[in-house]
């Protein structure tokens, strides 16, 4: 596959399809096995652990090595976690398996991530392409619900086969990606290779907008993870099957699809990238309130929820670009970091909304639009910080529009 933009686009459609597979069957594996929603916290924490000690190395590792070979062994070092993880019904073990799924899966999207902001230099160029990925992503995903709906429903109430058959595509598609012809060059604009630790030591040199912006991501990761997984095993618990929560997810997915192919374009070439978080923020938390306050909770599902999903689904490719604009720290590591504290709030947010789920379910998701209302605020100082780089980002759209 030579095209390199269509190999990564790819790759992330991929991704979306096989990491997401087994989602649908999780609550009920779990609910098989006698497991308590507070220990089901733990168990998704247990990925998260493993996206935050290793993000920032396996982003490091793809700016001095072939990034193509690490996502080929991210794969295939996933595969090894959710095999395992449907192999056992030892609790210990599974957490085990998680992690190790959790370890591997940090090396995926910053790396991909990574090569989008080290070789699209131009703004308007890199956010299209960060879209897209993000797009294909959440394409896979939501193909992977209903998929992995009917396959949950058909194998029930061998649902550990599910993770089993996810393991082995995993696998596969891990060793053909190991192989695989590309012209994947990693221009990197930013620095040229250097030594692994060299690159690593590069997190002491972070400039202050980046470490801003990667503090809100952690109470955005914490919010956010904790509301599409705790959503699974909320629908579930109203007393909905496995194929009616693949469908919904679905639907979400095809949302995000648009959200990123459309709306995020229109908006990012008009906005500067602070203004536009800003406005996300002070909409998620409202649609999210909306969705769960409705007494008709499929309804609230089908009509608030898919507003917030266009909201968070536009975050990701507009958050990336972000951390494109710096030029002292290269993007392997910077992006790296990023993730990092994506698993630290993953982490620490899925401990937190099991204790919660299993006191009263709706807690989750009232934490998370508290939380999203301070990073609105927090996006809000940071525009008055930076007034005049947004301003000038806004005139200079104008001119652009006037000169046409």
């Amino acid at each position: 596959m030579k095209n390199s933009k269509v190999y990564l686009l790819f790759i992330s459609f991929m991704f979306g399809l096989l990491f997401s597979l087994g989602n649908p069957a999780i609550p009920l594996y779990t609910e098989s096995l006698g497991i308590s929603g507070s220990v089901v916290g733990f168990y998704l924490a247990s990925g998260g652990i493993g996206l935050f000690f290793f993000a920032t190395l396996w982003g490091a590792l793809g700016d001095i090595k072939d990034r193509n070979k690490v996502l080929g062994i991210v794969f295939m070092g996933t595969a090894l976690g959710q095999t395992l993880f449907g192999m056992t019904n030892n609790s210990n073990v599974m957490l085990v398996a998680a992690m190790i799924s959790g370890i591997f899966t940090a090396g995926l999207l910053v790396n991909i991530y990574s090569y989008v902001n080290d070789t699209f230099e131009e703004e308007q160029e890199r956010n299209r392409t960060l879209s897209y990925v993000v797009s294909l992503y959440l394409l896979g995903a939501a193909i992977a619900y209903i998929l992995g709906g009917y396959l949950t429903q058909w194998l029930e109430p061998s649902y550990a086969l599910v993770f089993i058959i996810q393991g082995a595509l995993l696998l596969l598609f891990g060793i053909f990606i190991y192989f695989e012809e590309t012209d994947l060059i990693d221009i990197d604009h930013h620095l040229s290779r250097r030594h692994f630790w060299i690159n690593v030591k590069q997190i002491a040199k972070f400039p202050w907008v980046p470490i801003y912006t990667i503090t809100l991501t952690f109470f955005i990761s914490f919010s956010h993870n904790n509301v599409k997984r705790f959503l699974d095993y909320y629908i579930i618990d109203l007393g909905n099957s496995a194929v009616t929560l693949g469908i919904l997810v679905f639907v979400a997915g095809l949302v995000g699809l648009v959200s990123n192919l459309w709306i995020a374009p229109f908006f990012l070439k008009r906005f500067h990238n602070f203004r536009f978080l800003q406005w996300q923020f002070f909409f998620a938390p409202i649609f999210l309130f909306l969705a769960f306050y409705i007494e008709n909770t499929m309804l609230g599902m089908y009509v608030f929820y898919m507003g917030y999903t266009v909201m968070l689904a536009i975050y990701e490719p507009t958050a990336i670009s972000v951390m494109s604009s710096n030029r002292t720290v290269s993007q392997g590591v910077l992006v790296g970091v990023r993730q990092s504290i994506v698993g630290l709030g993953m982490t620490i947010g899925f401990i937190v909304g099991g204790f919660l789920y299993e006191e009263n379910k709706l807690y989750v998701f009232y934490l998370a639009i508290a939380f999203y209302i301070m990073v609105f605020i927090g996006f809000s100082v940071l525009i008055r910080l930076t007034k005049k780089e947004v301003l000038d980002y806004r005139s200079q759209y104008i001119k652009e529009k006037n000169d046409d």
